[in-house]
């Protein structure tokens, strides 16, 4: 009878821990939570976007595409497996598939997989945004540099060279201001509103000040230099006698 009793509770605790180890199964592993296929359009060229990772922000090119009904692009940061060449305009099928796996660090994710081509035309795709990058990430990842410089001039008619650099709207619009990526790659010119007016590729050049063109000294810099570009003024205002323009910015960061 004791026996009887005894293997009773061992059976229910074993169909207890059973119970239990497969509710844990069920958080660990890799599901699939949403599959999907459907057609889309892909533009001619990839256009700056913002995605994350672990966590972290990265400013990469990304497509701009759009579904079937929509009316205006989004973007999109991988199709696996597609071969894409700029300056053609793809409508393509693809899967979207949704995963969740509670061991990884960013436990829900989507993928996106090429299934085939359904046409490809050589053309310029229309009403492109600039870029799709958000504006909070201006604010909160990007250098920032006031509309405010100060400029120095060595030339016969420095009038000529000044009123140059104040019809130049990138350096001196009180309504627009100019923020550089985090790792100095790119800048974008911004209304006040964050709305995109022009954007570039950015170079910088690191130097030690004695090895600065002497005509920089004409300014001499407070802190430290990120960077430096150059205008070349003799080409544009021959009659000046121009022998050298320095502007010089203060960055946030």
């Amino acid at each position: 009878m004791k026996t009887t009793k005894l293997l009773g509770i061992l059976i229910l605790f074993f169909c207890t821990f059973g119970f239990i180890s497969c509710s844990n199964d069920e958080k660990e592993g890799r599901k699939i939570t949403d599959y999907k296929e459907y057609a889309l359009t892909v533009a001619s060229e990839k256009l700056p976007g913002v995605v994350t990772s672990c966590g972290n922000y990265n400013q990469v090119d990304v497509y701009a595409v759009m579904k079937e009904g929509a009316t205006e692009w989004e973007a999109l940061p991988a199709i696996e497996g597609f071969e894409y060449e700029p300056g053609y305009e793809y409508k393509i099928r693809i899967s979207e598939t949704s995963y969740l796996d509670y061991t990884m660090g960013d436990p829900a994710w989507t993928e996106y997989h090429f299934l085939e081509i359904i046409s490809k035309e050589e053309k310029t795709s229309a009403n492109l945004p600039l870029n799709f990058i958000p504006a909070w990430y201006y604010e909160e990842f990007c250098a920032y540099i006031d509309a405010d410089f100060q400029y120095a001039i060595d030339a016969d008619q420095e009038e000529s060279i000044e009123n140059d650099l104040m019809a130049n709207e990138v350096l001196s619009s009180p309504n627009l201001r100019c923020y550089i990526t985090g790792r100095f790659e790119n800048w974008f010119l911004l209304d006040t509103e964050k709305n995109v007016v022009e954007q570039g590729i950015l170079k910088t050049e690191r130097k030690d000040y004695e090895d600065f063109p002497e005509a920089y000294r004409l300014l001499p810099p407070k802190g430290n230099v990120l960077g430096y570009m150059q205008w070349n003024y003799q080409n544009k205002y021959p009659e000046t006698n121009v022998k050298a323009v320095v502007i010089c910015y203060k960055m946030k960061i």
